[in-house]
């Protein structure tokens, strides 16, 4: 195994939409700046999960999020701003946002990408991270990366630095986490009513409480696509399903299609065209920073000299038995995320971004949307480059 030594400014773990924005945003710091992805592609579970909301999004934006939503309206006028009940998010096509994604990527001069790549080991003297060994290439040409960075983000959603490297952390127990999820797109509908929002959670409750389909299938909600022949489901399953090796999410995607072409004449000659690889995983771990930001501090728009980012969406709370709970800010209303939440207690040269910042679960319920994540990553590289 051929083994390649490269020293960086800022080292960034996780190509997801928060590990991106945080990469370019230090190499336009003029940081050498490398970015490993597992995956192939950037994206990470916006793509894997086939996500088509930018949830947390302020209509009014500037930096990477005003390039990511002009750049995404470039490429598709049906990639709009839409409403959702009472919120506001950013509807897209997963290739669109790929497409945007790469180019960010291409951009930077001072960025090094690496896909095909996971971090495998950490090594740390007197509380930093001096090296981050890396296995990166196709399974039949494997390399082995040592990095040298003088600060690493983790950006991986599953706290991958922050276990490797020994950093202070909290792990909620599997069965009080968050529900998972995975979408399943489905086309060739036959919708006059426009209701199918209202009909499919309630039909599919109905099967739960007959005992025709598993409980968890009660916790699913519809989206329309971008005409009334097409639509994204959400199944929302307990955390476990998205700690199993195999992740089957057809399996679960074919009793509920099953079902509707039985019980629903929209849905008869319906078929499935685009499906999540994965099941995500709401909840992981979370760094122990050395700011935990509360429910409380959402709730009531808390605000801090040392800010990075704002927050706008509401804390939605995926309940393993009752399912989404929803507690809205005010109108018009914000909460700042302090540096803290983001600052290892222990590990001096540590970040952490995405799911993991130093949050309490239901605050975390919050700050992990995709919104959040665009406004933190981006602020996080620019602090990692001082």
């Amino acid at each position: 195994m051929n083994k390649i030594i490269l020293s960086c400014d800022v080292l960034v773990v996780g190509g997801g939409i928060s590990g991106i924005c945080a990469a370019v945003s230090a190499s336009r710091c003029a940081a050498t700046t490398i970015l490993i992805e597992q995956n192939n592609y950037p994206g990470g579970l916006a793509l894997d999960c086939q996500h088509q909301h930018i949830c947390g999004l302020y209509p009014k934006n500037s930096g990477i999020a005003a390039e990511i939503i002009l750049g995404l309206k470039k490429l598709n006028p049906n990639n709009r701003f839409i409403r959702l009940g009472k919120l506001s998010v950013f509807y897209f096509q997963p290739k669109d946002l790929k497409t945007i994604l790469n180019k960010l990527i291409r951009k930077e001069k001072n960025l090094k990408v690496f896909y095909n790549s996971r971090a495998i080991g950490v090594k740390s003297q007197k509380g930093r991270i001096t090296c981050v060994k890396v296995n990166t290439g196709r399974p039949n040409l494997n390399r082995k990366l040592h990095l040298i960075p003088k600060t690493v983000i983790d950006a991986t959603g599953e706290g991958a630095i922050i276990k490797l490297s020994g950093a202070k952390h909290q792990v909620t127990p599997l069965k009080s986490r968050q529900l998972a999820g995975f979408t399943f797109e489905v086309t060739d509908l036959k919708d006059n009513s426009g209701i199918l929002a209202v009909k499919v959670p309630y039909f599919l409750a109905l099967a739960v409480k007959q005992k025709k389909l598993p409980l968890y299938f009660k916790f699913t909600n519809f989206t329309y696509g971008q005409t009334k022949k097409s639509g994204t489901l959400k199944l929302n399953l307990p955390a476990y399903y998205a700690c199993q090796k195999k992740q089957n999410t057809k399996k679960h995607a074919d009793l509920a299609l099953t079902y509707l072409r039985k019980t629903l004449p929209e849905f008869k000659n319906s078929r499935i065209r685009r499906i999540s690889a994965n099941i995500h995983q709401r909840q992981s771990l979370r760094l122990s920073g050395e700011h935990t930001l509360t429910e409380q501090e959402v709730l009531t728009a808390g605000k801090f000299p040392d800010s990075l980012a704002k927050g706008y969406w509401p804390i939605e709370f995926w309940d393993p038995k009752n399912g989404q709970k929803i507690k809205y800010l005010k109108t018009g209303q914000f909460y700042e995320i302090p540096a803290g939440c983001i600052k290892s207690k222990n590990i001096k040269n540590l970040l952490a971004i995405g799911k993991c910042i130093s949050a309490a679960p239901r605050a975390q319920a919050s700050s992990r949307v995709m919104g959040t994540c665009i406004y933190l990553g981006e602020a996080a590289g620019k602090a990692a480059k001082r």
